[in-house]
């Protein structure tokens, strides 16, 4: 059962690490999930299998690979499955000592797991925040790290670095004996969509490690799945080692098992979501004094009209009066990050009720 949102709630709600959301009866615009996926015949499929799947233990995690490799069509070799990407991010950097350097704002554990010493922040220039990759490969090279991240499409920005700038900077760090980790999570959601992941150039580059949530494009942030894709088995086999026996749960191995069967709804569901995208985009630029940038992923990144309040009182405002939740950037590596909004795309009546409140507590 739903609960109402109380004083005390609100600012925990607003201002915290998100999750834990499907407690309260709120519309969230925080969490970037897929509304048109998975599709009801697999829910059905979930239900009837519900008993079985929570008093089962999973498949130990070398059969999990198999699954994994069967839906997405990398060598098991070459894959590690994960609790999440955030399952990694600790591992790479923590366990393996990795020295990185990180464009910011940026998705903040690439930050916050990041040993101390062991982290060169790459500012994005506003208003934009494209990633310059001459500059940052170059930045790699002065800093002398073990490896750089990418975000493509990056969070919180929503911008997309072009296939071919990410075979350049890949080839760069190749030849500065670095890697490149590059996480890939929201790529579908792009007008190119897989066709400009490294994933199709992948057995060129030992150097690259590209990361995946598969949460994000497939509606299932709840089953907590991921993985790591590399033609360095070598790295692939230090990170896996590292994993315990059981760390993905049945319920993500019986989606595993199903994803090869589901790849057309998949496709269908991520042109919908980018179709909704687009038109909040174009009706939050549609508000006066409002910067937003064009999205490639499922969320839009804006930034508040300067007669606005601040997005923390926004968010509360909304919040209070519309039982929505929305996300500023205070959080992030990002000058006057209350001033920008993440928001996720949902529906697009949901999206078309969160801009007219919007207008709407802009008046308040």
């Amino acid at each position: 059962m739903s609960r109402k949102v109380t004083p005390d709630h609100k600012d925990d709600l607003v201002n915290r690490f998100p999750g834990g959301y499907w407690k309260y009866d709120i519309k969230d615009f925080v969490l970037l999930v897929n509304p048109y996926f998975p599709p009801q015949a697999f829910l059905d499929e979930l239900k009837d299998a519900f008993p079985r799947l929570i008093a089962c233990y999973p498949s130990p995690n070398a059969q999990m690979v198999q699954l994994l490799a069967d839906a997405i069509r990398i060598p098991a070799s070459n894959l590690i499955v994960c609790n999440g990407v955030a399952e990694l991010i600790p591992i790479l950097l923590g366990r393996l000592r990795m020295k990185i350097a990180v464009p910011v704002p940026s998705f903040n554990p690439y930050e916050t797991f990041a040993l101390p010493g062991r982290l060169s922040r790459f500012i994005l220039p506003p208003p934009d925040f494209e990633l310059d990759v001459h500059r940052y490969a170059a930045f790699a090279r002065t800093h002398g790290v073990d490896g750089a991240i990418v975000i493509s499409p990056n969070n919180p920005t929503s911008r997309m670095v072009p296939c071919e700038d990410l075979l350049y900077l890949a080839s760069a760090l190749r030849t500065q004996q670095q890697l490149l980790l590059l996480d890939e999570s929201f790529i579908e959601f792009s007008e190119a969509g897989r066709s400009a992941s490294l994933e199709n150039h992948l057995f060129k580059f030992p150097n690259v490690i590209i990361l995946k949530s598969l949460g994000k494009i497939y509606g299932t942030c709840g089953l907590r799945i991921g993985y790591a894709a590399s033609a360095n088995t070598e790295l692939m086999q230090d990170m896996r080692s590292a994993l315990p026996t059981w760390n993905v749960n049945t319920f993500a191995e019986f989606f595993l098992s199903k994803l090869p069967h589901l790849t057309q709804e998949a496709e269908q569901s991520w042109a919908r979501v980018g179709s909704d995208r687009d038109k909040l985009y174009r009706d939050l630029l549609s508000i006066d004094g409002m910067r937003v940038l064009k999205p490639d992923a499922n969320f839009v990144f804006c930034k508040l009209p300067p007669n606005w309040p601040d997005g923390g009182v926004i968010a509360e405002n909304i919040l209070k009066n519309k039982r929505m939740l929305i996300r500023h950037n205070g959080g992030k590596t990002l000058k006057d990050g209350k001033r920008f909004l993440r928001i996720a795309s949902r529906t697009a009546d949901d999206n078309r009720l969160l801009v007219e409140a919007l207008k709407e507590t802009s008046l308040v």
